[in-house]
Formats: C-alpha cells, sequence, structure tokens
C-alpha cells in the first residue's frame, strides 16, 4: 500500500519557509549586539533624535522659555532651563538606555535609546 502525504510540496516549501523567518527575526530581534545610544528629546514645540557619539547643543522651547541639552562625551545634560528650581540641570548627565532628565515646569524631557552590551545594566533608572 502506497502512503500518502497530506502535504503537498508547496505545503512544505511554506512551512520550511516560515520556520526560517521566525529564526531570523528572532535572531535580529533578542541578539546582544550592541548599537548606538540616542538621546531622545521631546518639548512642547518638537522632538529630536540625536546620537550621543556626536557633540551638539540643542535649543528645546517650552512654554517658560528655551532649555539648552548639551551632547558631549556619549552622554546628554540640561546646561540651561529658564525654570525657578533648576532641578533639571542638577540631574546630571545621563549615557545610559533608559536614563532620562526632565525638566516638567518647561515640559522638556530627555531619554537615553539604545542598546548596551552588557546585561547587567537595569531596565530603567533614575538618578
Amino acid at each position: 500500500m502506497k502512503h500518502i502525504s497530506p502535504f503537498k510540496p508547496l505545503d512544505i516549501a511554506a512551512i520550511v519557509l516560515g520556520i526560517v523567518a521566525a529564526v531570523f527575526i528572532s535572531v535580529k530581534v533578542y541578539s546582544n549586539q550592541s548599537g548606538t545610544l540616542f538621546a531622545h528629546i521631546t518639548g512642547p514645540k518638537g522632538e529630536w533624535i540625536e546620537p550621543l557619539d556626536k557633540d551638539k547643543e540643542i535649543d528645546v522651547e517650552g512654554p517658560l522659555g528655551i532649555t539648552k541639552v548639551k551632547i558631549a562625551g556619549g552622554a546628554a545634560s540640561v546646561i540651561d532651563s529658564p525654570c525657578a528650581n533648576k532641578l533639571c540641570m542638577s540631574q546630571g548627565a545621563a549615557s545610559k538606555p533608559n536614563q532620562w532628565i526632565a525638566c516638567l515646569p518647561n515640559k522638556v524631557f530627555v531619554k537615553i535609546e539604545g542598546r548596551t552590551p552588557s546585561k547587567d545594566q537595569p531596565d530603567a533608572s533614575t538618578f
């Protein structure tokens, strides 16, 4: 008696292609390759995404005036702000993924995004 397979050649090809695609996507998503870190800066009048490996100053306009964000030496920091208490300036520099700086009175938010090669880094941190 001849055994008849319920799968046709194209069925098998589609299954194999699906498995290969799933493995490829999984490797890309879950690989531990390091990448460039970025400062994601948001304000009431715009949004900026700047790499941390290039020095730059960004003026972010808010309801109180201009908040100056400086990117230098692989870190982002607020160097000047029109808010009264200047807490955003005293927060220091952010250089690791998920670190952030906020100037709440002027509605400016700076968050570091990207990948890190170390598994020892926390998911989120404040300072």
